[in-house]
């Protein structure tokens, strides 16, 4: 049986098991990364002051959007990590490492200095998200399903 194409924003983000080959993974992430920079620009200029700065409101709002853009982030990584015959602890790593950037970043200090242990999570983050965009996937099935270009 020919492998069925995703179809729908559920099947297409938010499912975890399975493959996704490396062309279809970049498309989905720049896609996710996209809307989140459309609804963090809307935010920035409904919700700033006359000195550019966000209210608690609108630094609550930012985090929650990266929070919830973690779901399809961590399902994405997830399949990705499939094709390339992988479980999905790398992708758990990956949520876990976000969502210590979340918490400590400061919308309304982003000219600040990071840290070093802030540059060090967004390092590790950023190498996982490199390692899945350019693994390559397995030939033919594997344990996770069938070939993606198949």
């Amino acid at each position: 049986m020919a492998r069925q194409p995703d179809s729908g924003l559920a099947e297409n983000f938010l499912k975890r098991d399975g493959r996704l080959n490396r062309w279809r993974y970049f498309k989905r992430c720049f896609l996710l990364g996209l809307v989140e920079f459309i609804i963090f620009f809307a935010i920035f200029a409904m919700d700033t002051n006359a000195l550019g700065q966000l209210s608690s409101f609108g630094n609550i709002a930012l985090k929650l959007v990266m929070a919830v853009g973690q779901i399809p982030l961590f399902c994405l990584i997830t399949r990705r990590l499939h094709d390339c015959n992988r479980d999905e602890k790398l992708a758990y790593a990956v949520l876990a490492l976000n969502a210590i950037i979340i918490i400590l970043t400061d919308y309304n200090n982003l000219m600040k200095e990071p840290s070093l242990f802030e540059n060090i999570i967004t390092a590790l983050a950023g190498v996982i998200g490199i390692y899945a965009m350019f693994c390559p996937g397995t030939k033919g099935d594997n344990q996770y399903g069938e070939d993606p270009l198949a």
